[in-house]
């Protein structure tokens, strides 16, 4: 840690140079001037921490040099010292950003503990820092594995639409704004007679193309500011691209690009592997929601290969529908199953009039109407049998008109038949978690009972028994019996020996069957309880 001593009276500026032992404090003493402008000269040629200044010196002041040095160095720590005792001073020193105001004459000591305060508060700047860069140089390293997760996560689909937002923002891509047209690409099936890539080596083709994308879609990334390539492998080892326009308008020159890009893909893995590929190729959207829905129709597209053959770019023939926003639900699909769950009536309500809304408004097709009427069953069937339960079970008299839903023949029909479907559920989750809770709290005190002759009888051992979570058994014995489980141990036991005591057991025989060692222990426990003495049991 680098001092610098800053003292037009040559007395001063001796002893505080020569009479601290700086060095045995870890500090070196890089200079010792008698005005600003050499300070600032010594500023410039070496790095200082720490400047310790007059304030009052010709030329240059201790201010004005403390006001130059928070400009150009900002890091460094200002002690100011001055015999001028008087608050204007210490207020202005204070809003040049100076650590510290001393009065002369300030001793050694108080100049030396002063100074090792700011090479304290300087070093756990440093320590922060670099802390800090340790942080931001690991982030940029892994950073290219959260952006391969980001992109194959988005395409699958995976992400609700706050956690879209939030995860492209973590890696820095802006969502809106943009046109997104994406693609797969694939190895073609290698000939029977091709002894050079076995069936078995499929992965190492597909590793190989991923490569060969990567390569060529960054040398178009370097052509044209205007347009973003992005090249993955997706969950099936399959090359999927994702061509990116920083315009909405920007359609038809991405489908150019992409059309340039993946004819010159080919061509190279032809040039390299001496075998074909063929590609798949979505509509392109603005919405970030649709873009997993454009990367089925690639999927969709590229097995048409099977009849326009090998070494093809084929173009899904459909576009994304204008409105398809009912295709994607996953944030509302969450909201339905919680809300059953957790019996909120209210929620239930709101969340039938958005999907009434979504799925039924007036101008919808009724091919939608239907195809979300479809999805609706189908997401009330997922949540019945992901309890491990029948839908004839599980809804009852319900389950005929559950069955019959395409039956319905108007919205108002969709909306009750929905309402009474959904509350039944959210009865039945209620109930047998009701059922459940009971029946496991009484097999619990029922094992208590049969073992209370054990002294040491825990909640701990009890669930180890009953393979039962330690934590979830605690819980719902106080929901069920409103008492902890020590303290219902504590009941069986008194009311065990109250019976055995009236039934003509000595004392030491109903503490011993209930579980005490110690008579004398059983005896105060079963006074503190019951308000009277074991022994008066038998009188």
């Amino acid at each position: 840690m680098k001092l610098l001593i800053v003292e037009d009276e040559y007395r001063v500026r001796e002893r505080i140079a020569l009479g601290i032992p700086w060095e045995a404090h870890g500090i070196e003493v890089a200079g010792a001037v008698e005005n600003g402008r050499e300070a600032i000269a010594a500023m410039r040629e070496a790095h200082i921490d720490i400047v310790v200044t007059d304030i009052h010196m010709p030329d240059v002041g201790g201010l004005e040099l403390a006001k130059l040095l928070k400009r150009d160095h900002a890091h460094a720590k200002v002690i100011i010292l001055t015999g001028y005792d008087q608050f204007e001073y210490a207020r202005e020193s204070i809003d040049q950003g100076v650590f510290k105001y001393l009065v002369k004459p300030a001793e050694n000591e108080l100049i030396l503990d002063t100074v090792l305060n700011a090479k304290r508060l300087r070093e756990q700047e440093l320590y922060d820092r670099h802390n800090l860069s340790q942080l931001e140089r690991r982030w940029k390293e892994h950073l290219p594995r959260l952006k391969e997760l980001f992109y194959k996560n988005w395409l699958n689909g995976r992400y609700a639409g706050w956690e879209l937002a939030k995860r492209s923002e973590e890696i820095g891509f802006a969502l809106q704004g943009r046109t997104l047209l994406s693609a797969v690409v694939d190895m073609d099936p290698t000939a029977g007679n091709d002894d050079r890539f076995p069936p078995d080596e499929r992965a190492l083709l597909q590793f190989a193309l991923f490569n060969i994308a990567k390569d060529v879609l960054a040398e178009a990334d370097e052509e044209d500011a205007a347009f973003e390539t992005i090249a993955l492998q997706d969950d099936d080892g399959l090359t999927a691209v994702i061509f990116i326009a920083s315009s909405p308008a920007g359609g038809e020159a991405l489908r150019q690009l992409a059309d340039q890009q993946l004819g010159k893909l080919l061509g190279t893995v032809k040039d390299c592997l001496k075998l074909t590929a063929s590609a798949g190729i979505g509509a392109e959207v603005t919405d970030p929601a649709l873009l997993p829905v454009a990367y089925k129709q690639c999927r969709m597209a590229l097995q048409e290969r099977i009849v326009l053959g090998r070494e093809t770019i084929i173009r899904y023939r459909h576009d994304v529908p204008a409105d398809a926003s009912w295709l994607n639900m996953n944030d509302m699909e969450k909201e339905i199953e919680i809300a059953i769950d957790t019996g909120s009536e209210g929620r239930r309500a709101a969340l039938i009039a958005a999907l009434m809304e979504k799925g039924f408004s007036p101008g919808r097709q009724l091919a939608d109407a239907k195809e979300m009427l479809l999805r609706i069953t189908a997401l009330l069937t997922r949540i019945v049998h992901a309890h491990g339960w029948s839908l004839r079970e599980t809804l009852g008299a319900d389950y005929e008109d559950f069955m019959n839903f395409n039956q319905l023949l108007t919205k108002e029909q969709v909306t009750t038949w929905l309402e009474r479907m959904m509350a039944r559920i959210g009865r039945s989750v209620a109930e047998r978690r009701r059922s459940g809770t009971h029946v496991t709290v009484g097999e619990i005190m029922a094992y208590v009972e049969a073992h209370l002759g054990e002294e040491e009888l825990s909640l701990y051992a009890v669930a180890a028994k009953l393979y039962i979570n330690y934590s979830y058994a605690s819980r719902i014995i106080k929901e069920v019996t409103g008492s902890s489980f020590s303290e219902s141990v504590l009941r069986l036991r008194m009311e065990k020996a109250k019976a055995l005591l009236a039934g003509g057991a000595k004392v030491y025989e109903a503490a011993e069957q209930v579980g005490y060692k110690h008579v004398n222990y059983f005896s105060k426990n079963f006074q503190k309880y019951w308000g009277i003495k074991p022994s008066d049991m038998q009188a």
